[in-house]
């Protein structure tokens, strides 16, 4: 006969006691589970959007600008292309901003399949700034300038970079082409000899197309712009030697800009 005492032992031993000792082994790998768990990746941020305008390299010059009245300034170009639309602005740069010598920068924008926001004159000027590294810091109220290439819109303005000191400044635009084509930028002269409407009007009349790129309405723009050319800017393109000095050197330059609330 089976001793009761041996009994109890076994229930004692398989009884609740051991249930017990499992749950305490259960709970311990849970928690060293949970203790080498690795953390949760952090999430990377998103990368920024590609730029819309990328950088041609070695562009092809579609267009010439001669600035014989500017010797020892340097004559840039560059080209971006727009990296959905397919629209190109070529931009030619006379000399380097600086406040103390004259500048000339002129954006000629062929506009793709992407879409074009109708701004004022100052908000387009802002941006063109903005895109050359520079600011406006104040302007007057726009006017029309006759072009060969048909009416500019032109502001007053004073244009400064970083940390220098601003330069009276010429702003101007025009659109051309049902707006398919466009026109503008910035004409500074020098501190003691700004730069008049009538010499950003010859500048602008210098400007030739080297290649139109298979685009006729393009170079029909250009071509039929030949019989407007202003026989005041002697010496340009067509246009025959009337005037024995130089437009230059006319003394047409507006005075200082001012606001009304300048004292």
């Amino acid at each position: 006969m089976r001793d009761n005492s041996d009994e109890a032992r076994n229930k004692v031993r398989h009884g609740p006691i051991g249930s017990g000792t499992m749950a305490a082994l259960l709970l311990l790998c849970v928690v060293a589970l949970a203790a080498t768990k690795p953390p949760p990746l952090a999430r990377s941020a998103p990368f920024p959007p590609p730029p819309a305008w990328i950088d041609v390299r070695q562009p092809v010059q579609s267009f010439n600008l001669d600035t014989p009245e500017f010797p020892g300034l340097t004559l840039t170009y560059e080209a971006r292309r727009h990296r959905a639309g397919g629209g190109q602005k070529d931009i030619l740069t006379l000399g380097k901003f600086d406040g103390r010598e004259p500048y000339f920068r002129l954006v000629l924008y062929r506009v793709g399949s992407e879409p074009v926001a109708n701004t004022t004159l100052f908000v387009d000027l802002v941006r063109t700034a903005a895109a050359a590294g520079l600011s406006i810091t104040r302007s007057l109220a726009p006017e029309d300038l006759a072009t060969r290439f048909g009416d500019f819109e032109t502001m007053d303005l004073d244009l400064a970079a970083d940390r220098g000191a601003p330069a009276q400044c010429l702003g101007f635009r025009k659109a051309a082409l049902e707006g398919s084509f466009r026109m503008s930028g910035f004409a500074c002269g020098a501190p003691s000899k700004p730069l008049s409407r009538v010499a950003l009007a010859c500048l602008l009349d210098r400007l030739e197309l080297a290649a139109a790129g298979g685009d006729r309405a393009l170079a029909g723009f250009f071509a039929s712009s030949e019989l407007w050319r202003d026989p005041v800017c002697a010496g340009t393109g067509l246009a025959p030697m009337l005037l024995k000095a130089n437009w230059i050197d006319q003394n047409d330059a507006p005075p200082p800009l001012r606001l009304p609330n300048d004292r």
